[in-house]
This record gives structure tokens, C-alpha cells and sequence, in this order.
């Protein structure tokens, strides 16, 4: 989808219907159980947030047939990403959920 402020860049995946449930289930529970997973609000049907230190912070969506992943990686391993990126993460796949339906 392009690159964005502060090193954040954005990819989507769309499937066939009801495919974006399944995929976010599935991935999910793979997060869960190495690291810690936040539940941000806002975005599609239901978010999940997670954090690497190599990778940064990824946020990932889904709604009917579209699962979102959106991901702010740190301009070098290590580096400060800013404190208000979750709730930017959220909004831009909020937004791209939207441009998707229209």
C-alpha cells in the first residue's frame, strides 16, 4: 500500500468471502503465543497489535473478506518508535478498510 511517516509501511491481503476472519483467527493465535498481544479498538471487526524488535509494531485487522496488516518498522534495530504509533497504526487500517468497501 506504500510508505508512510516514521518508517510505517502498509500491506493488504484480500481474500475470498470470509476469508479475513479465518486468516486473523488463525494468526492471531500464533502471536498469542510468542509475545504479547494488545487489543487496540476501531478498526474492522476486530484488531490485534504486537510488537518485535527487529520488525516494530505491526497492527492487524480484518473485516469480511479483507485481512490488514499494518506495520511501523524502526528506521534502525533498536530505535524509538513514537508513543502515539498504536493508535496511528489502528486509524490508518481503519481508513484503509473503508477505502476498500467503496
Amino acid at each position: 500500500m506504500g510508505r508512510l511517516p516514521h518508517g510505517v509501511t502498509a500491506g493488504a491481503d484480500f481474500g475470498a468471502p470470509d476469508s479475513g476472519r479465518l486468516m486473523y483467527e488463525g494468526l492471531r493465535q500464533v502471536q498469542q503465543g510468542s509475545g504479547r498481544v494488545t487489543d487496540p479498538t476501531g478498526s474492522g471487526a476486530a484488531a490485534y497489535a504486537y510488537t518485535y524488535a527487529a520488525t516494530g509494531l505491526t497492527v492487524v485487522t480484518y473485516e469480511a473478506n479483507a485481512y490488514l496488516a499494518v506495520t511501523a518498522v524502526p528506521p534502525r534495530l533498536g530505535a524509538d518508535l513514537p508513543e502515539d504509533l498504536n493508535t496511528g497504526l489502528s486509524a490508518t487500517a481503519s481508513s484503509a478498510l473503508d477505502a476498500h468497501r467503496t
